[in-house]
C-alpha cells in the first residue's frame, strides 16, 4: 500500500481494440478504468447501460484508437514502471449479474476486448438466475475474462453493526472478503487478488486489512489509475446510468492522472455536522505537474464549481459551498494539460451519514 503506509498503516492496524501487448508505439502513464454493473434496458436506470449503448462505447473505443488492455497487465505496467500503450482502457463489471452475460459477454468477444467481473460468491449462490453461476463464469475466463472478488454479501462494509466489537468487525471482513476469494479459487482455479468496494465504500481499517490480506483494491469514484494512485484505493470511472453518456464520457476517456501525493481527508466518512468538508490537495512537483495548467484548475461538488485557494505550488485546497447531502457523494478536480487537449483528473469521494451514522444503498 502506498499512501496509507505512509500516513496511516500503523494507526489503522492498533485504445487499439483486444489484448493489446504493452510494447506498442506510444506510451502514457496511466489508464482509465470503466465501471459498469447491469447491461438491460429493464433494470434500474441509475446502474444500467442499455444494450445498444454499450455496444456504441466499444465502438467508439475501436474506431477512436483505443487499446482495451487486461487488468493484470495494466497492474503489472505500473508496479514495475512500466510505460502503458496510449489511451489505455480496462473495462470491469461489478456484480456479475446475468443480463452481462446475455448482453454484453459476446459483444465484448466481437471486439477482442479483455474485461474484469466482480463477483459475490454468496449471492450468486442464493440468487441462481440474477447473477452468472460458476459455469457461466469459467466460460467466460476460459475466453478471456478476469473473475475477481466483490465480497461475499455486498454489505456496507465499513458500517459496524450494533454491539459490534472490533475484533468481531474484523473476523467479519475475514468471512467477507477471504472467504469470497476461496469460493472463487475453488470453482476457478486460484485467481489474482483484486476486490471491488461493494458500493464503492472504505475506511481505513478495511484498507489496511486488505493491504495485509495482498489485494489491489477497487473504488467508485473517479480518475486513472497510475503510479500516483493507492493500491488499496484504484478510482474508476462509472460508466453506467447518466454516466453512459458518450458526450461526457469522452473526456473521461482522454483524461490523465494528476499527479497527487497527499490528501485530506483521509477517509470518505465525515461526521454528520460536515457538512461543508475542506479537501486539500497535495501534489508532486516534476514534469507532470509543470505540464498541469493550475491556473486553470477547477473543482466540482453537484452543481457547484469551486476556485481553489493555493496555499503554495503545489498544494491547493476548496471548502464545498453548498451542503453534502447525505450518502456517498464526490469532489471531482480537473486542470488542462498544457501540451494537449486533455485534462488531468482528480476525485475525492465523501460519504455523509445521518444522525443514526447510515446513509442510502
Amino acid at each position: 500500500m502506498k499512501m496509507l503506509n505512509k500516513m496511516t498503516l500503523s494507526a489503522a492496524s492498533g485504445l487499439l481494440l483486444g489484448c493489446s501487448p504493452l510494447a506498442q508505439a506510444g506510451s502514457a502513464d496511466s489508464v482509465v478504468v470503466l465501471q459498469y454493473h447491469h447491461v438491460s434496458d429493464s433494470t434500474p436506470a441509475v446502474t444500467s447501460i442499455d444494450p445498444e449503448t454499450f455496444r456504441e462505447h466499444l465502438q467508439y473505443l475501436q474506431e477512436h484508437n483505443f487499446n482495451v488492455i487486461d487488468i493484470t497487465d495494466a497492474r503489472d505496467a505500473i508496479e514495475k514502471g512500466e510505460e502503458l500503450p496510449e489511451k489505455a482502457v480496462v473495462i470491469t463489471f461489478d456484480d456479475g449479474y446475468q443480463n452481462v452475460y446475455e448482453n454484453a459477454v459476446k459483444v465484448l468477444e466481437e471486439f477482442e476486448m479483455p474485461y474484469t467481473v466482480f463477483v459475490n460468491p454468496e449471492l450468486l449462490r442464493k440468487h441462481s438466475g440474477h447473477y452468472m453461476g460458476w459455469e457461466e463464469l469459467k466460460e467466460i475466463q476460459q475466453n478471456g475474462a478476469t473473475i475477481a472478488n466483490h465480497g461475499q454479501t455486498h454489505a456496507h462494509l465499513i458500517r459496524k453493526q450494533e454491539g459490534e466489537s472490533d475484533e468481531e468487525w474484523q473476523e467479519r471482513m475475514r468471512y467477507d472478503v477471504i472467504t469470497a476469494q476461496e469460493a472463487i479459487d475453488e470453482n476457478l482455479g486460484e485467481q489474482q487478488k483484486y476486490f471491488a468496494y461493494p458500493y464503492g465504500e472504505y475506511n481505513n481499517e478495511l484498507r489496511a486489512l486488505l493491504d495485509e490480506w495482498g489485494f489491489l483494491a477497487f473504488a467508485q469514484h473517479s480518475g486513472p489509475w497510475s503510479k500516483w494512485s493507492e493500491d488499496t484505493v484504484i478510482t474508476r470511472f462509472p460508466a453506467s446510468g447518466i454516466y453512459a453518456n458518450l458526450n461526457t464520457l469522452k473526456a473521461k476517456l482522454n483524461s490523465k492522472a494528476m499527479p497527487v501525493s497527499a490528501y485530506q481527508p483521509e477517509e470518505p466518512l465525515v461526521a454528520h455536522e460536515n457538512k461543508r468538508p475542506t479537501i486539500s490537495v497535495t501534489l508532486e512537483a516534476g514534469d507532470t505537474l509543470n505540464d498541469m495548467r493550475t491556473d486553470a484548475l477547477q473543482c466540482f461538488a453537484g452543481g457547484s464549481v469551486l476556485k481553489p485557494e493555493w496555499e503554495s505550488d503545489t498544494q491547493f485546497r476548496v471548502t464545498l459551498e453548498k451542503d453534502i447531502n447525505i450518502g456517498r457523494s464526490r469532489v471531482n478536480c480537473t486542470a488542462p494539460s498544457a501540451s494537449e487537449s486533455r485534462y488531468y483528473w482528480y476525485s475525492v469521494a465523501l460519504i455523509r451519514p445521518n444522525e443514526s451514522g447510515s446513509w442510502p444503498d
